[in-house]
């Protein structure tokens, strides 16, 4: 009986340590542009911090002892930073400068209808990881996810599919996002700043305002630099999600 006993408390504390080594608290990854009109400027690391309910997304060079280097008058470190909210299917993002303030935006979690493909899988950072594809905003996309990490998310607003997301790319290589590192039993206290409490605007709305004010800016700078004569340009802002760029 001792013996069972004991072989049972063994049993136990291997599959608890089992458990507990597999808890995931972060990913870190890196995204680029990936076409050659896009003048690389470094390869900046971003981190994905999962928690029960939500999970942040954020650039690691912004975070200082738990606190987010954030200005609300903008300036030339701001990144977006987003929270996904799992329970609601709500995203919060603490967006690009709008006329020179740094803004609140709510967006949905449900943005994406993937289909998942039949195929192989592929290694990458030691697990199995298929192959799904799906529409977002403007822009066709290949996932591949590890459904061994039961995490429905992935980097940028990217989640939804039956496993953490390694890496994700848009079809005309526009921008592309992989997993660097898995984190287990990471801590990560992070302090958000006050901004999240403020009431913030419908991602519909923010699309509106943000090409007016590009719209504003192509005008007053072909006022200020007219083209030579005989010769014409054209100024165009390209974007993740292209229902923020100008018809």
């Amino acid at each position: 009986m001792k013996v069972l006993v004991s072989f049972l408390l063994f049993s136990f504390f291997l599959f608890a340590m089992k458990v507990s080594a597999q808890e995931i608290s972060s990913v870190d990854y890196k995204e680029w542009y990936g076409q050659s009109a896009y003048i690389s400027v470094g390869t900046p690391i971003f981190k994905l911090v999962l928690n029960p309910h939500n999970s942040l997304y954020f650039q690691t060079d912004l975070v200082k002892n738990k606190s987010l280097l954030f200005s609300s008058k903008g300036g030339n470190k701001e990144r977006d930073f987003t929270i996904k909210f799992y329970d609601s299917k709500k995203i919060l993002i603490l967006a690009e400068k709008l006329n020179n303030q740094v803004i609140l935006i709510s967006d949905s979690l449900e943005l994406i209808h993937w289909k998942i493909l039949k195929s192989r899988p592929i290694r990458y950072l030691g697990l199995d990881c298929y192959q799904a594809k799906g529409h977002f905003r403007g822009r066709n996309y290949t996932a591949y996810f590890a459904p061994k990490i039961k995490k429905s998310d992935g980097p940028f607003k990217f989640s939804g599919l039956p496993g953490l997301i390694i890496k994700i790319a848009s079809e005309d290589n526009f921008k592309i996002w992989q997993a660097l590192k898995i984190n287990y039993q990471e801590k990560n206290d992070i302090q958000l700043p006050a901004k999240f409490k403020e009431t913030p605007i419908a991602f519909s709305a923010y699309s509106k305002l943000k090409k007016n004010e590009d719209t504003h800016f192509i005008k007053n700078y072909k006022a200020k630099n007219p083209a030579k004569s005989g010769e014409t340009y054209t100024i165009y802002f390209e974007y993740v999600e292209k229902n923020l760029e100008l018809d």
